[in-house]
This record gives C-alpha cells, sequence and structure tokens, in this order.
C-alpha cells in the first residue's frame, strides 16, 4: 500500500504524458491554453508551435495500405512525449510514448487499409520541467488509385454475407456465409459506434486464452493470436477486410479460410458445434481496449447460424484453486483470526494468552493461503491487472494482509507494557497501524470474496463453480459475522469459551484451590 502511494505521489510530482491513459479522442480535449490538471501542471502551453511539433515522412500523394512511415515528434526543450493516431498503428496500438525526455523521437506507424489518419501528441513533463505542450494535428489521406477495402459509406462496402442473422448480444450482430469447401465469409455489426471484435475459441470454454481473434478498430480489421487475458498486441492486417462506421453503425467484415494454416489459427468446421467470443467497447471508443462486462461467448454451428446457445464458461484449475484458497483466506481464515484476538481477550477463565495464541497460528495459516490465492489469480489472467474494482480491492487486501507479519514484529520493539503502565507512543503507533491496516485488509477480503461471486455469476460461469464460490463464502463470512455478533451480546459464550480453553482451565484452577 505504502509503495502504490508512494508512486501516485511520484507520478503526481514528476510524472510524464506516458503515464497518462489518453488515446487520440481523449487528446483532442487539450488545445493550447485549455486546462490541464494532472502531474501537477494546471494548464497546456498557451501556444504551438516549436514547443511540440509533429512531422511525417508520409509523402504528399499519401499512404498506402500496410506500409510502414516514419512520425516524428520534436520540442525546442528535452521532453516526454505522448503520440496517437486516430487510424492505423505504432505496433498494434493507437498510442504511443517516450518516457526519456528527448527533443525528437521517431515512431514507425502502420498505414491503414484506408481511409485517412490523423496524429496528435502531448509534450511535457512534472517536477521541476512542470509544462505541457501541445501539437498542432496532422492529417494524411490514403494514396490515390489504391483500392479501398475499408470504407465510410454504404455504397462503397463488401457485399453482406448471404447467411442468417445471428444477434451476439444487445448490440452486436453476426452473419456468416461459408463461400466454398475452403472460405467463410463473416460480418459483425454493432449499433454503436465502438471497436468490435469476434474470436474463435480453442475449445469449449469462452475464454481469451489461445483464441484466434478478428478486431476491428481504429478503422482497420487485425487478427490476433491470444496469449493472456489482457489487451493484445501485435496484430496482423487482414486482406480484403472492411472496417467501416456508417451513421454511427460500425460494421466489419473480413473472409478467412475454414481450415487453420498455423498452430495459432483456429479451424472453423461447419457441421461441428464450436464456440465463439466477441467483445465490444463503450461507445465513442473506437480503437481497441479493455472491455469490461462487454463480451460474451455463443457456442454455434456455422452451417446454419440463425440460432445458438449461450456458451457458459468452465473454469481452468487456475480460477478454481484461485477461488477455493481465497474463499478460506479471505472469507474464513484471516475474518476469524481477527474476531478471535477482538473479542476472546477478556473470556473469563481463559489461559493467559490464549487469544494471541489463536490469533497467531490461525493468521500464519490464512496468511500462507491468501499468498496461494493471489498467485492463481496472477497464473489466471497472465498479468497483474486493474480492470475492475475486485481487481484493486483484492489488490489492495493482499498488500495490506501480506505486510502484517512483518509489522507485527515491530510488536517487541515497542515495549508491551506491564500492569498499570501505559504505553509508550511506539506502542500506541504500533497498534494503530498494526490493528487498523488488518481490520481494513479483513473487511476488504470478505466483500471481495462476494464481488468475486457476482463476477462469476455475470461472466456467465457454469453453475457449480459459482455454488462452490458462493458456499464457501458464505460458510466463512457469515459464520464470523455471526460470531461476532454474538461476542458482542454475550463476551463469554460458549464458543469462545470452548476455543481458549477457558472450561478446562477454570476447572483445573478451582480444583487446586480447593486443594
Amino acid at each position: 500500500m505504502l509503495l502504490t502511494l508512494a508512486s501516485l505521489l511520484t507520478w503526481q510530482a514528476f510524472g510524464n504524458p506516458s503515464y497518462m491513459n489518453c488515446d487520440f479522442n481523449c487528446l483532442g480535449g487539450y488545445t493550447p491554453g485549455s486546462a490541464f490538471g494532472q502531474m501537477g501542471i494546471a494548464n497546456v502551453g498557451a501556444t504551438s508551435g516549436a514547443t511540440c511539433a509533429i512531422s511525417t515522412d508520409i509523402p504528399g500523394t499519401g499512404f498506402v495500405q500496410g506500409q510502414d512511415y516514419q512520425v516524428t515528434v520534436s520540442s525546442t526543450t528535452a521532453l516526454a512525449q505522448k503520440l496517437a493516431a486516430s487510424s492505423g498503428s505504432f505496433g498494434g496500438s493507437e498510442t504511443v510514448d517516450e518516457n526519456s525526455k528527448v527533443t525528437s523521437h521517431a515512431y514507425t506507424w502502420t498505414a491503414p487499409s484506408c481511409g485517412s489518419a490523423s496524429f496528435r501528441a502531448l509534450c511535457g513533463a512534472g517536477g521541476s520541467i512542470d509544462e505541457m505542450w501541445y501539437a498542432a494535428e496532422v492529417s494524411s489521406t490514403e494514396a490515390a488509385g489504391i483500392t479501398c477495402t475499408t470504407t465510410g459509406s454504404s455504397s462503397d462496402a463488401t457485399t453482406t454475407p448471404a447467411g442468417s442473422g445471428l444477434e451476439l448480444t444487445a448490440g452486436l450482430s453476426m452473419r456468416a456465409e461459408v463461400l466454398d469447401s475452403t472460405d467463410i465469409r463473416i460480418e459483425v455489426t454493432s449499433s454503436m459506434n465502438t471497436w468490435i471484435g469476434l474470436g474463435f475459441a480453442s475449445g469449449d470454454s469462452v475464454s481469451m486464452i489461445d483464441a484466434d481473434a478478428f478486431v476491428c478498430s481504429g478503422g482497420e480489421v487485425l487478427r490476433y493470436w491470444m496469449t493472456a487475458k489482457s489487451t493484445p498486441t501485435s496484430g496482423v492486417s487482414v486482406p480484403g477486410s472492411s472496417c467501416s462506421t456508417v451513421s454511427g453503425q460500425v460494421t466489419m467484415e473480413f473472409t478467412r479460410k475454414l481450415e487453420a494454416d498455423s498452430a495459432n489459427e483456429v479451424a472453423i468446421t461447419p457441421g461441428t458445434s464450436q464456440t465463439i467470443i466477441f467483445a465490444h467497447g463503450e461507445e465513442g471508443s473506437t480503437t481497441m481496449s479493455y472491455h469490461f462486462g462487454n463480451r460474451g461467448g455463443l457456442i454455434i454451428d456455422f452451417a446454419e447460424t440463425s440460432s445458438a446457445v449461450v456458451a457458459k464458461a468452465t473454469a481452468p484449475a487456475s480460477l478454481w484453486l484461485h477461488l477455493i484458497f481465497m474463499a478460506i483466506g479471505w472469507g474464513a481464515l484471516l475474518p476469524w483470526g481477527v474476531a478471535l484476538a477482538n473479542r476472546t481477550r477478556n473470556v473469563t477463565g481463559a489461559p493467559p494468552g490464549s487469544w494471541f495464541k489463536l490469533h497467531k497460528r490461525i493468521q500464519v495459516v490464512g496468511w500462507a493461503v491468501q499468498l496461494v490465492g493471489f498467485c492463481m489469480a496472477v497464473w489466471y489472467v497472465q498479468a497483474l491487472q486493474f480492470t475492475s474494482a475486485h481487481h484493486v480491492i483484492g489488490f489492495v487486501a493482499v498488500v495490506l494482509g501480506t505486510l502484517q507479519p512483518f509489522n507485527a514484529i515491530l510488536r517487541k520493539l515497542c515495549a508491551h507494557p506491564h500492569p498499570g503502565e501505559s504505553k509508550t507512543a511506539g506502542r500506541l503507533i504500533f497498534e494503530i497501524v498494526h490493528k487498523g491496516s488488518g481490520y481494513i485488509a479483513t473487511l476488504m477480503g470478505m466483500l471481495n470474496c462476494w464481488i468475486g461471486v457476482l463476477l462469476l455469476i455475470r461472466n456467465e460461469f457454469e453453475a457449480a463453480v459459482i455454488a462452490v464460490a458462493a458456499t464457501l463464502a458464505a460458510i466463512g463470512t457469515l459464520s464470523v459475522t455471526f460470531y461476532f455478533i454474538l461476542s458482542l451480546i454475550q463476551k463469554d459464550n460458549c464458543i469462545s469459551k470452548a476455543l481458549t480453553g477457558a472450561n478446562s482451565y477454570g476447572d483445573k484452577v478451582e480444583t487446586k484451590m480447593d486443594a
């Protein structure tokens, strides 16, 4: 947590434009003299020109589809840079950055299928430099005489596949036509102005991993072979494809082989049911980015695409292990350890220090279990991701929880007070930090168990996965909640006395006194 806070403070004081999550449309919101409000910089510089400028080696006659060109951003002083293109890509991405402070840097840009392309950039840095400059927009179009496969009007568009239409999800539909024994043409249409993607799963599960995907983004169709649950890069241009926008409606069309030409590709077998996945962005997000809940999967037969069955996502071993270990760790063990430390200190007849032994033993096991659960989460998504509340809350809880044994070591250095003595300042600080972070982490962990269950439901996982996660979360969180409330009402309740050994200890004391 401290590292996260430190990084945020550093970004505010010394950040570069590259740390901004800002695409082409976002950069258009900054103009000379406009408010900036990031990295400690109030406003964008009042002028444009040599302070931040864009130049390209695209010929005056225009660009050619798939050709690489150099786009250079320069400034009068050494500054960091962020550059974005309205179409085409910088190695598969709409934006590209230069973190080092330079006066000039050239970026390789790959031209789209057709249409036009514009470039926007920011130059600046926080800290001692504390300035931000906007580069005047530079535009180019495709060369004359080039056959345009990506169109902006219905009259230029390719022929619509004759196959039956199928609604993938609200506002997203697909039409497919098997052309012959080797090729199939597919059209995907969105009622929103956004990027869209269609993928062919490598198995029965609704999963990005190893999927063969086609994405309409930034005015062109790129093919990706997914390897992780993250936004893919290094897409391959699809010949003869179309990514068009007409009256706010986006249509992607492409023709592909039925057979797989390589180990990365997924074959289409008409007459056989197979799983497809799909996703799209938010309204106005025309460049591929995280889809949030705008995704899903279907089981269809490409021989007849008028009907489909909703594909329930199956959980791989990594997800099973993640949910089981986290439900046990943050749903049961760690909350019980905290509750017992809080409620059994003064149980009548309990042996001295029994609460601490309970707390320590349970927390050590819970600490190890939650670490395994965190590792399983990273294995499942193949990266650290912060794209949902579940990710953020879980990460903060794990960081705080993992630090607990280390700040607990400071307990011995903070002078444990003897009876009748007041606590030292160091002891008070330790208790505030250790207890405070422990309570926060525990509540976040318990809450996140249920957020995880809701995610499984929203992402349409199989009933067995949801049932196991919900059952484990309920057993842990509800039992500890019941115990905590009971102990508030009755300090010397049967659970507290049994766990601390108060009954047997009290009997021994009475026996000795009688003797």
